[in-house]
């Protein structure tokens, strides 16, 4: 886990889905008085499954624990409103979709962290660790998805398995390579990723290997 962070991340990723590039992903991370705000846009396309864009906007405490999720998820002609919000040891969700609401509540453990398809709720997750080789650490998750936005828990075992410097867009950057599995799950769900000193996802890649790539970070703002 790195020191002072930046007032301020963005980036973009370019998704990918098995090895074909799909689309891609704008994100920003900035600190504010009273914790941090992030945003996101991600748009996908063919050969992506369900071609979408999901808008996200999370907000986070002093203590970097999340504290509440807005998502809009467009695919096709459906639209899904989804509201999430910290209320002491209880997550709550208000669920908007095709006229119907619905809503959804349950734990918050205090050593949980939220999960949404983007790299940046990893890096939430990965900045409250000790990540050096050899490390692993294993945590309660509210994963957060399609069809409804909402919540599903479980747990997620992340272990980090190297350093070094890699090649980026951006040039040479050192970087800690972490395998990030769900347990439930094993490996269709797995992925691999480097990570900077600021904990953000550099490049991932599908399974438990380094061979298809997922996710990777093409533009980096560090202010």
């Amino acid at each position: 886990m790195s020191g002072a962070a930046p007032s301020r991340l963005a980036g973009r990723y370019a998704i990918h889905v098995a090895g074909r590039r799909c689309g891609d992903e704008r994100w920003t991370l900035e600190r504010t008085g009273g914790g941090e705000v992030a945003t996101g846009e991600q748009v996908t396309r063919p050969p992506f499954p369900f071609p979408s864009t999901l808008e996200w906007r999370a907000t986070l405490d002093r203590d970097r624990r999340l504290s509440g999720l807005e998502v809009l998820w467009r695919v096709g002609e459906r639209t899904v409103a989804a509201t999430h919000a910290a209320d002491g040891p209880l997550w709550r969700v208000r669920i908007e979709a095709m006229g119907h609401v619905r809503e959804q509540e349950g734990d918050y453990p205090a050593r949980a962290h939220v999960v949404l398809g983007s790299h940046l709720f990893h890096t939430f997750a990965f900045r409250t660790l000790v990540l050096e080789p050899g490390a692993e650490h294993e945590f309660p998750m509210l994963a957060v998805g399609p069809p409804w936005m909402a919540v599903d828990p479980g747990r997620l075992v992340v272990r980090c398995t190297g350093s070094g410097t890699i090649a980026t867009p951006m040039g040479p950057l050192p970087a800690r390579r972490v395998e990030v599995v769900d347990p439930a799950r094993g490996r269709e769900e797995a992925f691999a990723a480097w990570i900077d000193t600021d904990d953000v996802v550099l490049a991932s890649h599908e399974g438990e290997g380094d061979a298809r790539p997922w996710m990777l970070l093409e533009e980096y703002l560090r202010a």
